[in-house]
């Protein structure tokens, strides 16, 4: 019995199909092998090592190219040593005489003893300024001013004092017959502290003239260092 037109088309249909399978197994087969040989081949050659290079090398003297060897320098000479200057021959000193012994010797002539001289009386205590007040109208003495401590003898200190204090004296314009007495204590170094008005002339301006010139007098010179006290009080009138 002969097979129907349908029966031969769809077999006809699947031996197609199965031949185009084929077809492109072998195609990818084919490709997938050729791809493993290209990146084996490409390992081998990437891991042969590279040949080496040479370079001929010809040697040629440096006469030849006309290059001049540099000379070597001459040897320095050695600096010439001076002699030494001889030392000057020594003069002929002269022997010492020495002195006779049988020579008589001159008895030495006793040294007349100094006189006794008498011990010098005790100084008397320096009168203290002057009492009669100076030129500047400052005063100072038993009558017009006092010191705290009697035992306080050296009268040039005080002319010193006064002699400061006085050229820094500048009476205000007021009349005859103004006085004030001004208190401060002397220290050791000569500075002036407890400076205050103990008797008020009345006249401020003539009060603040009398503390400027003792103030501005500060430091006064040191004291004397025969006295032995720290300090030293002082009343002073100023007229």
């Amino acid at each position: 019995m002969q097979p129907s037109v349908s029966a031969v088309l769809e077999r006809r249909v699947r031996e197609a199909r199965t031949s185009a399978f084929r077809r492109a197994l072998a195609v990818a087969a084919v490709a997938h092998l050729a791809v493993a040989l290209a990146v084996w081949g490409g390992a081998r050659i990437a891991a042969r090592p590279k040949p080496v290079e040479y370079v001929a090398v010809q040697i040629v003297p440096a006469a030849r190219l006309g290059v001049q060897t540099p000379r070597p320098e001459p040897p320095k000479p050695e600096p010439a040593v001076k002699p030494e200057p001889k030392p000057a021959p020594k003069s002929e000193s002269k022997a010492p005489v020495l002195p006779d012994p049988k020579a008589k010797k001159e008895p030495r002539k006793p040294e007349p003893k100094p006189a006794a001289t008498p011990e010098p009386a005790p100084p008397e205590p320096a009168v203290q300024g002057n009492p009669r007040g100076t030129e500047a109208g400052l005063s100072l003495g038993a009558a017009l001013a006092s010191l705290d401590n009697p035992n306080f003898t050296y009268g040039y200190y005080v002319d010193q004092m006064l002699a400061l204090i006085s050229t820094n004296w500048v009476r205000p314009p007021v009349g005859s017959g103004v006085e004030a007495i001004v208190y401060y204590r002397i220290q050791r170094d000569g500075r002036v502290t407890e400076l205050r008005i103990v008797h008020s002339s009345g006249i401020n301006s003539f009060d603040l003239a009398v503390l400027r010139a003792v103030q501005s007098s500060s430091p006064l010179p040191p004291l004397p260092r025969g006295f032995k006290d720290g300090s030293l009080g002082v009343n002073l009138i100023v007229r």
